[in-house]
C-alpha cells in the first residue's frame, strides 16, 4: 500500500445531486485544493452514470414541456406567420435534442477532467467482489440477492481499491449503508457532507496553507463582528430563506402521506435565527461558510387517504383537504419547521484592514450556500 501526503476523495452520487452545477464553496475549495495538487478525486463508473442518468432525466423532463408546450401553441388559431415559426421551432427542438441531452451527461466529465479526477472504471475483480456481495449478503447487502443494493455494492468495490491502493482515503456520502461498510476500517474517513469534509482540521490547515494566511482566526472573529455590527448576513438568510426551500420536501412519521412527506408551497417570515459564527469555516480565496439554524412556520401540502382522514379526525379538525382523486384528499397543513443550512461570504484577502473590516467584504457573495436538512421543529 503506498502512503502519501495528497488527500485522497470519492464523492458519492447523492453529493454531486445535492449540487448539480458543482458551484457552491465547498466544491469550489474542491477544485482549488485538485488544482493544487494537495487532493486527487476518484470518479468510479457507478456514480457517474447514475448521476449522468440522472442529469439526462431532469433535462429530458423539461425538454418534453417544450415540446409539449409548443405542440399546444401549434394547434392554437394562430396567424399563418407565427404558426408556421411555431412547427419551425418544434422541428428544431426535436433535432437538437439527442445532441442537447449528451452535453447535460457530459458536463460532470468536462469538470472532473478540469480538477483532474481521476475516473474508476469496472474491473473483473470489483465484479466478481460485487457479485459475491450479492449472493452472500456481505457489505453493502444484509442480506442475500437484494437487488437495490447492487450499484452500492459496486461502489464499495471500487473504495476498496482506492484504499489498497493509495492508504487513508476521504468518502463523502450520505448514505448509511456506505458509512456501515467502512465503520471498522480504519483507512476510510466517511463524511455525511462536503461541508462536513472541510470542517476537519486537516483540511482547513490545507487550505490556509495554499492562501498563506496567517491572520485566519483574526478575519473569522472579524467575520462575527461585522456581522455584530450590520446584520447583514443575518437579513440576506432571513429574507433568501423561504424562497431556498419553496418546493422542497418535509419528511417526518407524523405527516399523514403514505410516504410521510409533505412539500411546501409557501412560508413566513424566519423567526429564529441562529449564526454559528464558532463553528466558521475557510474554503479557500476568500470564502469562508457559516452554519445556521432557522425556525419558520410554512404551508405544505401532502396527500391523505380518504378513510385514514375521516377515522383520525373529527368534522372540524385536521389540515384544509380538496379532492385529488376516488381515494385521496390533498390536504394543506400549517408546519412549524427547522432548517439547517450554510451561509457564505467572501473577504477580500489582501491589505486587509481590521479596523475598516466592512471594506473587506464582498456584499454581493453574502448568500445561502446550501441547505443541509429540513426537519418538523420540536
Amino acid at each position: 500500500m503506498k502512503i502519501d501526503n495528497m488527500i485522497h476523495i470519492i464523492l458519492d452520487t447523492n453529493i454531486y445531486r445535492a449540487n448539480p452545477a458543482r458551484d457552491s464553496v465547498d466544491f469550489l475549495a474542491l477544485s482549488k485544493l485538485a488544482k493544487a495538487n494537495e487532493l486527487k478525486l476518484y470518479l468510479p463508473y457507478i456514480v457517474e452514470r447514475e448521476f449522468q442518468t440522472q442529469q439526462r432525466e431532469i433535462y429530458s423532463k423539461d425538454f418534453e414541456k417544450i415540446l409539449s408546450g409548443l405542440n399546444g401553441l401549434s394547434r392554437k388559431q394562430l396567424s399563418n406567420i407565427f404558426s408556421s415559426r411555431i412547427v419551425d421551432l418544434e422541428k428544431e427542438m426535436k433535432s437538437i435534442k439527442s445532441d442537447l441531452l449528451s452535453d447535460a451527461e457530459s458536463q460532470i466529465l468536462v469538470w472532473s477532467n478540469s480538477v483532474n479526477a481521476e475516473r474508476i472504471p469496472i474491473c473483473l475483480d470489483q465484479v466478481n467482489k460485487a457479485w459475491e456481495a450479492y449472493f452472500t449478503g456481505t457489505a453493502p447487502l444484509k442480506e442475500p440477492k437484494i437487488r437495490d443494493d447492487i450499484p452500492d455494492s459496486f461502489l464499495i468495490q471500487a473504495i476498496i481499491k482506492i484504499i489498497q491502493e493509495h492508504g487513508t482515503t476521504h468518502i463523502v456520502a450520505n448514505d448509511n449503508k456506505i458509512k456501515e461498510s467502512f465503520s471498522e476500517n480504519q483507512n476510510a474517513v466517511v463524511h455525511t457532507s462536503l461541508a462536513a469534509f472541510f470542517e476537519s482540521e486537516e483540511i482547513q490547515e490545507k487550505l490556509k496553507y495554499i492562501d498563506l494566511i496567517e491572520q485566519i482566526e483574526k478575519i473569522k472573529h472579524g467575520i462575527a463582528e461585522f456581522e455584530k455590527d450590520t446584520g447583514e448576513i443575518g437579513l440576506k438568510v432571513s429574507l433568501d430563506l423561504g424562497e431556498e426551500i419553496s418546493g422542497e420536501v418535509i419528511h417526518d412519521k407524523s405527516i399523514r402521506d403514505d410516504n410521510h412527506e409533505a412539500t411546501i408551497i409557501s412560508y413566513g417570515e424566519v423567526e429564529n435565527l441562529d449564526l454559528k459564527f464558532d463553528a466558521i469555516s475557510y474554503y479557500g480565496d476568500g470564502n469562508f461558510s457559516i452554519p445556521f439554524l432557522a425556525k419558520l412556520t410554512v404551508d405544505a401540502i401532502y396527500y391523505i387517504f380518504k378513510s385514514d382522514y375521516f377515522s383520525d379526525y373529527e368534522y372540524d379538525e385536521g389540515p384544509s383537504i380538496s379532492d385529488h382523486n376516488d381515494h385521496y384528499f390533498e390536504a394543506e397543513e400549517e408546519f412549524e419547521i427547522e432548517v439547517k443550512g450554510i451561509a457564505s461570504i467572501k473577504i477580500q484577502l489582501k491589505d486587509i484592514d481590521f479596523e475598516e473590516f466592512s471594506e473587506n467584504v464582498e456584499f454581493d457573495s453574502i448568500k445561502i450556500d446550501s441547505v443541509e436538512s429540513i426537519s418538523i421543529a420540536i
